[in-house]
């Protein structure tokens, strides 16, 4: 009853402050990469493109997460953590409602649309193989085979305040993502400063029952993680 006539951004503090406080305790708080305010130069790349199905307001979202994520360096062992990096997407940072995924459900959210670069930074890490931290996949495949961008397992889904993204750079040198929106696809960078090995990322689905499915993740053949989806029906499937 209590958690009920708790307004719902008292509920977004309360489990943000949580998190932080969570990760001052396991020691991850004092690695976040910060911004900084000179960028080495990094030569080598690592690249991914993804097909964007942009509307206007997703659109103004990305761009403004990809100015703050482009603005920061992760240096040997630090932590890139996708809301330490962005903050909170509120209206006064100019984010607007778009489409997202909420409790398997589509809905009009502040910062809708910055899962598909939650996901992206995600897969790319993948190839590269970095450590991650805290990833969560989405709890319903909302795409159909005519209408899937990208595997069924790369996705990274993001709440403030409960769900977050977070990469440790394993590397020996620094490395930095950077993008690029040509046409209608989104293109990372992942750069860094000597040449990264791009290893070899598969998944894997394995059919449970007619309403889901569950997804291995392997690195050069190695199980690395797990995720299981709820299928939508037909007439349900996300398209656009």
């Amino acid at each position: 009853m209590i958690k009920r006539i708790i307004p719902y951004y008292i509920k977004v503090r309360l489990h943000s402050t949580k998190r932080i406080v969570l990760s001052v305790i396991n020691g991850q708080y004092f690695f976040f990469a910060k911004k900084k305010h000179h960028l080495d130069r990094l030569t080598n790349t690592l690249k991914l493109q993804q097909e964007l199905k942009p509307n206007e307001a997703k659109m103004k979202n990305l761009l403004i997460a990809i100015k703050c994520i482009e603005s920061i360096q992760i240096n040997p062992n630090e932590i890139f953590s996708f809301w330490h990096t962005i903050g909170n997407p509120s209206k006064s940072k100019g984010f607007v409602k778009s489409r997202s995924l909420v409790n398997g459900n589509l809905k009009n959210s502040l910062g809708g649309g910055l899962c598909q670069l939650s996901g992206l930074i995600y897969y790319i890490s993948l190839n590269a193989n970095l450590e991650i931290l805290e990833r969560h996949s989405h709890s319903v495949d909302i795409y159909t085979d005519e209408t899937r961008f990208t595997p069924l397992g790369s996705d990274a889904t993001v709440a403030y305040g409960y769900k977050d993204l977070k990469i440790r750079n394993n590397l020996n040198g620094p490395i930095r993502f950077s993008f690029l929106i040509v046409e209608k696809y989104l293109i990372i960078n992942l750069m860094h400063s000597s040449l990264i090995k791009k290893n070899k990322v598969e998944f894997r689905e394995n059919e449970i029952d007619k309403e889901t499915v569950e997804v291995d993740t392997l690195i050069n053949n190695e199980l690395v993680n797990k995720s299981k989806y709820k299928r939508l029906v037909p007439n349900n499937a996300y398209s656009a």
